[in-house]
């Protein structure tokens, strides 16, 4: 069962008509995966109402001789945008990832918003990351 701003944040969803899957994973929080340009977003909604907000969007995978670029890169990006963080996970992926504290109130335009922020970047940055990773 989802909590309270994941389950509204599904119904606004529904209502633009998006493609997305809703769930609970092994630790009992609500989770909205949002598909786009063949990659997912992972929107966590934790805490009693599910007002603690955390995405995750795994952008690429990073060769082995190319980690290091990419952390560097990343740093780079961390510089440049405020509403996103990037890093190279441990199975070397990159992740765009946002962290936020929703009001139940309006929930759904915060995380909406957020989500969309998450979209434009991961557009705007990925010739960057393509390039530090195929160069």
């Amino acid at each position: 069962m989802l909590n309270t701003c994941a389950s509204k944040f599904a119904k606004f969803l529904e209502a633009k008509n998006l493609n997305f899957r809703s769930g609970t994973d092994s630790d009992g929080d609500s989770v909205i995966e949002f598909p786009y340009q063949g990659k997912v977003t992972k929107i966590f909604f934790t805490g009693k109402e599910g007002t603690y907000l955390s995405m995750y969007l795994v952008f690429e995978r990073v060769p082995a001789n190319k980690v290091t670029d990419l952390i560097i890169g990343c740093n780079e990006l961390n510089c440049r945008y405020k509403w996103v963080t990037f890093y190279v996970d441990k199975d070397n992926d990159v992740v765009l990832h946002d962290d936020a504290i929703l009001s139940v109130d309006n929930c759904c335009e915060e995380a909406f918003e957020l989500l969309l922020r998450m979209v434009k970047i991961g557009d705007d940055v990925k010739p960057q990351i393509m390039k530090w990773i195929y160069a």
